[in-house]
């Protein structure tokens, strides 16, 4: 798919958030190459299960999960103003779900009906001539800032005072409908990495920005979990390792341990008997010996190769195993390759998950890159987790 952003977006956008639409637009062509080979049905599957339970996280049910998808038509019904009023009214009848402190919230119906002023509004933003992503994030936007205006308040953009992301669910169902019917995924919250808040007395075009970057996130994950949900025959053993991956693969396992010697001093210093030491495998040998089992549909594919580097940190009766991986997207793989992290915390009272990083801090690199092009964000990647780890380590 061509950029379709128009010359007016295109140059008021800056050109790290044209940079994100641009990886759309790659990883778009990797996927609909893909999914030609692929009965309607199947990826119908794929995009309802992915969908399901990325709305299961938030606490929402089968009624989200169905207002969030078209059906089997890609474009849907047109964005017109009766239309948009029809989708608010079944989002307001959307049941209440149970929630405590201390749990995510399930994205909140909004139940005052809207005005036929605004849900032109709306129809208008629907249709704007730009990227399907900006295009989704002005929907979505607007619609923010007329819930805002509706409630008298930010809680519209889940900013309560109440410390917890709860945001409506009516400027994510719209946004999720502009992008399928530009045949892309639909757009689904990532509950790691809220959305940043677009109303702001900031110019219109730099206010949007963020909220467009991030969202371009959001459709690359998206895009991602579902070339990923194919199946069929992976490489044999001893299959030849492409170049890109095998450049990925080195490149973090020398990273990784250049980290090394750093972290181990200044874990000595809290405890002369701490280490720190690097190893590393591939899928299999990880699992036999209890690494990572990366299972999330998300970021990797269920029997896709994947290769893993371990900074493993020791403080006293303390020990945290952090994983940095490498994974085929897809199996056969596509030659897009998801980079990311996770750790296990193993303490005298139990072993846990620790390193809480989102979906979208993980990496995707590209069949068209080189591993230069990709090295800054997967660089980052290793330092945060190592930055996270360090921190979970010292504060215990």
């Amino acid at each position: 798919m061509d950029s379709q952003l128009g010359d007016t977006a295109w140059g008021t956008l800056p050109e790290r958030v044209r940079e994100d639409l641009r990886d759309v637009d790659r990883l778009r062509a990797v996927w609909a190459a893909q999914r030609q080979g692929h009965p309607l049905d199947v990826r119908g599957a794929a995009r309802r299960e992915l969908t399901r339970d990325r709305v299961r996280e938030w606490g929402g049910g089968p009624e989200l999960t169905e207002l969030l998808l078209t059906g089997a038509s890609a474009s849907g019904e047109p964005m017109t103003g009766p239309h948009i009023a029809a989708l608010a009214g079944r989002v307001a009848a959307l049941p209440e779900t149970e929630w405590t402190p201390g749990t995510r919230r399930a994205l909140r119906p909004f139940r005052t009906a809207l005005s036929t002023e605004h849900t032109l509004d709306l129809a208008r933003a629907a249709v704007v001539p730009a990227h399907p992503v900006v295009r989704a994030a002005h929907t979505y936007a607007e619609c923010v800032r007329i819930l805002t205006e509706a409630t008298g308040g930010p809680e519209a953009t889940g900013e309560g005072g109440d410390g917890f992301d709860a945001p409506w669910a009516l400027p994510w169902v719209l946004a999720s409908r502009v992008l399928q019917r530009a045949d892309l995924p639909p757009l689904l919250l990532d509950p790691g990495c809220p959305p940043p808040g677009p109303c702001t007395k900031q110019d219109p075009e730099e206010r949007l920005a963020p909220l467009v970057s991030h969202m371009a996130r959001l459709v690359t994950g998206a895009l991602r979990g579902e070339l990923g949900w194919a199946r069929g025959d992976r490489p044999g053993a001893g299959a030849p390792v492409p170049p890109l991956t095998a450049v990925t693969r080195r490149r973090v396992l020398d990273y990784v341990r250049s980290r090394r010697d750093p972290v181990a001093l200044i874990l000595r210093a809290l405890d002369p008997g701490a280490s720190a030491t690097v190893s590393s495998g591939d899928g299999g040998a990880a699992t036999a010996r209890g690494g990572p089992e990366p299972l999330d549909r998300a970021l990797f594919t269920p029997g896709a190769a994947y290769w893993w580097t371990c900074l493993e940190l020791v403080v006293g009766d303390t020990s945290l195993s952090l994983y940095v991986l490498v994974q085929d997207v897809g199996s056969p793989p596509s030659g897009v390759l998801a980079v990311t992290a996770n750790a296990r915390l193993v303490t005298p009272e139990g072993d846990r998950e620790t390193l809480e990083m989102s979906r979208s801090d993980s990496v995707t690199v590209m069949p068209t890159d080189c591993v230069d092009d990709r090295w800054p964000q997967v660089r980052d990647l290793v330092d945060e987790a190592v930055s996270r780890s360090m921190n979970e380590l010292t504060r215990l």
